[in-house]
């Protein structure tokens, strides 16, 4: 019994769950930032996790974490338009790699 217990516990410390195994992280080019307000332009698919009311964080190419828990408040086709207080940090015209983001994250 406990080897049941055992395997599935061990698999999610060190981090490989099914949410881990496929990632649908794609990249946004910013178009424009007004304020606290940013519009991104995905390209390829549109991920299933963005939807307004979701939040999502920006990476470089390096791997560096630029903004964190931009909440998303509107989705059109390939549009993101998210809100942060860094969004000054994002470049207009700049691809950054984009990932899902908790909600305790922008705190």
């Amino acid at each position: 019994m406990l080897k049941y217990l055992f395997l599935p516990m061990l698999l999610l410390t060190l981090g490989f769950s099914p949410a881990n195994a496929a990632p649908d992280d794609p990249a946004g080019a910013v178009t424009s930032v007004e304020g606290t307000q940013v519009t991104l332009t995905v390209t390829g698919a549109m991920p299933t996790w963005a939807r307004k009311g979701g939040y999502v964080s920006a990476f470089t190419a390096e791997g560096k974490l630029v903004v964190r828990g931009a909440k998303i408040v509107k989705v059109d086709g390939n549009i993101l338009t998210v809100t942060s207080p860094k969004a000054k940090e994002l470049k207009v015209g700049k691809a950054y790699k984009l990932a899902k983001a908790r909600v305790t994250e922008g705190c």
